[in-house]
């Protein structure tokens, strides 16, 4: 199974999801070829969208501009950051979500804990 697709699937966006999935360590921009990347920017495009409704448009607009960017774990470090800091809750999915899009950036989980729960 190519690291593309065990991030897919780690985000819910493709088939099902074993539990046993192991991603790789290593940062994907060094492993995956350029259609995997392309996979990836989309996932990592539309993960921001999940939390609309709780962090301000501002916010939003310079997750989504990094990840349209190719900056992709500048992304996902602005959107747990903003949700830290707004004292967002996070439901279970969505934390599961964030932790594999961390874990397929080879980026530190530990924060998502301090996300409160929904």
């Amino acid at each position: 199974m190519g690291v593309m697709e065990q991030i897919l699937r780690l985000l819910g966006l493709s088939g099902p999801q074993p539990a046993d999935v192991l991603v790789s360590s290593r940062p994907p921009a060094a492993t995956m070829q350029r259609e995997e990347q392309r996979e990836l920017a989309d996932a990592m495009r539309r993960l921001p969208g999940r939390f609309e409704d709780r962090l301000p448009a501002l916010a939003l607009q310079r997750i989504t501009s990094a990840a349209a960017s190719g900056q992709w774990e500048k992304a996902i470090d602005l959107l747990v950051m903003a949700l830290y800091m707004r004292d967002a809750p996070v439901n279970a999915t969505e934390r599961a979500e964030l932790r594999s899009a961390l874990s397929a950036l080879a980026l530190p989980t530990r924060r998502i804990d301090r996300l409160p729960p929904r």
